[in-house]
């Protein structure tokens, strides 16, 4: 017999069970550290629960956080971040046309769009890449018919 302790079945179980995972997507205006102050979360809080989890991405992909409920109540939440991703970086190919147009990601809200270079959506909720150039080179065309 050994002395040393040893989880009981009663305290191992399905995760499922006993925490809930979010996914929660934010504009690009918000930064982390916003997403970590506890009124940042005062709309869902009585949602939340201690060791939920949380994924956050911004609509732009620039960033992706991952984090742990610590603690929460009517109107906050204490959130610790586990894991913070940079996402920019090079694109493979520019998807842009001339100076003010573009294909880009827009998150699961708006998904594929085309932006203009100000970040105004002139196309979106796009299912793919593929459409969302379609939609780019309608609106090149559109543009070229009335001399923009």
């Amino acid at each position: 017999m050994t002395d040393s302790p040893a989880i009981l079945v009663r305290r191992f179980q399905l995760a499922e069970s006993q925490r809930a995972e979010y996914f929660a997507t934010v504009e690009e205006t918000v930064t982390p550290e916003q997403v970590l102050k506890p009124d940042f979360w005062r709309h869902v809080a009585t949602t939340l629960r201690p060791y939920d989890l949380i994924d956050v991405a911004v609509d732009s992909c620039d960033w992706f956080m991952r984090l742990l409920v610590a603690d929460a109540w009517h109107n906050g939440v204490r959130v610790i971040e586990l894991s913070r991703h940079d996402m920019t970086g090079e694109a493979e190919e520019d998807q842009s046309i001339g100076n003010d147009l573009r294909v880009k990601w827009r998150g699961p809200v708006n998904k594929w769009a085309v932006v203009r270079s100000d970040g105004v959506i002139l196309r979106g909720n796009l299912p793919d890449k593929n459409i969302a150039l379609e939609a780019l080179a309608a609106a090149v065309s559109d543009r070229a018919k009335i001399g923009f």
